[in-house]
């Protein structure tokens, strides 16, 4: 499953706690203003998020690697789903608060990057063997130089 821009939106509306109470609806006047800001806020986000993500690929020499822009709402954002559903909601929820409420614009900040250090963290490494241009010195064959 891909992750829309609007699915973290939806995810961040129920953190701040602006549902509907009677329908669980969050894409509502009141928070007209909040979507409005969304996607210039995700798209800051999604190059933090970038690297921890395991669609993260290396553009090659000399070259900084870039996520794909989010264009709307309806298309899937190119980061993982643990991502996209797990930490962006909190990046997102943290900077819309940011002039109402400090304080749980405060914790939202702080649980993101909780979660972005440990998702990049949990990313699967890759390894490769390392080539000993000095031949058999790595087996202890040496036990001093002269």
């Amino acid at each position: 499953m891909a992750t829309t821009a609007q699915q973290v939106f939806e995810l961040a509306m129920h953190l701040m706690d602006e549902a509907n109470l009677s329908t669980g609806q969050v894409d509502i006047a009141d928070t007209r203003d909040y979507k409005n800001r969304t996607l210039a806020i995700l798209n800051i986000l999604r190059q933090e998020c970038y690297p921890a993500s395991d669609t993260f690929q290396t553009a090659g020499p000399g070259k900084r690697p870039s996520c794909p822009e989010i264009e709307n709402f309806t298309v899937p954002i190119a980061l993982d789903d643990g991502i996209c559903q797990g930490v962006l909601p909190y990046g997102l929820a943290a900077h819309l608060l940011l002039e109402e409420n400090p304080d749980m614009a405060s914790y939202f900040h702080q649980r993101y990057e909780e979660l972005l250090r440990t998702c990049a963290k949990g990313l699967p490494a890759s390894s490769e063997e390392i080539f000993c241009p000095y031949g058999h010195i790595e087996l202890g064959e040496f036990s001093r130089w002269t």
